[in-house]
């Protein structure tokens, strides 16, 4: 598709003498030749009137009519190209904020707010919104285009290449509906959710796989089940673990006379594990008073686990927090059907899992709260 007006209320024409130009269908030169000599023609018309003995009067109406007549026309002929100018000016200013969109580092909001000022069509200041939350992964800030991208305009630009940001109106679509079904997650409103994630997946399949879509569907499942496992499912609590000062003692044994046991699933390989460390430590020092013993179990496998798990204590200064390593690096995480890292899992003194999932759900703070211990200092 041809790129639309960069005017917001100007039509297209100068775009067709653009595109004539730039493809060498015409050239520029000779039209503008062309058209200026008829012009002039127009303007000689009453001066050859005045050497043909004419009455200045008459000369003057026939001068008069040629120059309003040669005026008019070069009007005509001259404002495709002064149209054309301006369009060749925002053309820039818009490639120029296409391409801050991209920069990670350029002043985004700057290169806008000019672009705004010189009068962008609102269509593509969308797209470089867009554009934008892509390139820096700023989801907050794509879930706010959500109204926008429900309008998009007649404007918005579709088409094949790495200049255009969607393919199509349906591709488009699909991207909103991708946007929403994160929305929807976030909000915990399950319905909206399994209703945008088909919608997407059958209109934007790329978007829809890029979000992690299929992924967090596939997961609410997993929990679905998970949480029907574990309320007939309960922890040995005879099970062994040791710590990485060699002390073995029974799951029981580790948490004595606490009321819970607060286990963190950790391995060196995992980033999200590493950044969450403090929180670990913090929560640590937190309920410990409140009768809850809180541990960090490495599940790194092989030889080096014991290895592995020492280094990264010592080197973020974890410590003060209990930490344990689990059997043959699975044996009580498997039992708990952790897929994933970080996790924890809270179990009161008969083994009943009373939480199993992230560190930072807020659902943890409930099941905290059901035992009346809280996360606030």
């Amino acid at each position: 598709m041809v790129r639309a007006s960069l005017f917001k209320d100007r039509g297209t024409a100068p775009w067709v003498w653009k595109i004539l130009i730039k493809k060498k269908i015409v050239s520029m030169n000779g039209i503008f030749k062309e058209r200026v000599t008829m012009t002039k023609e127009r303007f000689l018309a009453g001066f050859a009137c005045m050497r043909g003995g004419e009455s200045v009067v008459g000369c003057g109406m026939n001068y008069l009519k040629g120059t309003i007549a040669g005026t008019l026309l070069a009007l005509v002929v001259a404002l495709p190209f002064v149209m054309a100018g301006d369009e060749a000016e925002l053309e820039a200013q818009f490639d120029g904020l296409l391409a801050a969109a991209r920069d990670t580092e350029s002043d985004f909001k700057a290169v806008y707010a000019e672009a705004e000022e010189k009068g962008l069509a609102s269509s593509l200041l969308l797209e470089s919104k867009v554009l934008r939350g892509l390139s820096t992964g700023d989801l907050d800030a794509l879930l706010t285009l959500i109204p926008e991208l429900e309008s998009p305009g007649e404007d918005f630009r579709f088409g094949l290449g790495e200049e255009f940001t969607f393919i199509s109106t349906l591709q488009l679509d699909g991207f909103s509906d991708a946007l929403k079904c994160i929305d929807a997650y976030k909000k915990d409103d399950l319905a909206a959710f399994e209703k945008f994630a088909i919608s997407s997946f059958s209109k934007a399949p790329d978007f829809n796989q890029a979000f992690g879509i299929g992924e967090l569907l596939n997961q609410i499942r997993y929990d679905e089940v998970q949480a029907i496992a574990m309320e007939s499912v309960g922890v040995p609590m005879d099970m062994e673990l040791a710590s990485v000062e060699g002390d073995v003692r029974t799951l029981s044994g580790w948490m004595g006379d606490n009321k819970a046991l607060l286990i963190d699933f950790w391995a060196s390989w995992c980033g999200p594990c590493i950044r969450l460390m403090p929180a670990l430590k913090d929560k640590s020092e937190t309920l410990a008073s409140q009768g809850v013993f809180v541990a960090g179990v490495n599940t790194d496998r092989g030889s080096s686990q014991k290895t592995k798990a020492e280094s990264t204590r010592e080197k973020h200064g974890m410590e003060s927090v209990p930490w344990l390593l689990d059997r043959n690096g699975g044996d009580l995480s498997n039992h708990l059907m952790v897929d994933s890292i970080p996790r924890m899992v809270l179990i009161d003194p008969e083994g009943n899992v009373l939480y199993n999932g992230h560190p930072s759900d807020p659902a943890l703070k409930a099941a905290l709260g059901k035992i009346g211990v809280t996360l606030e200092h």
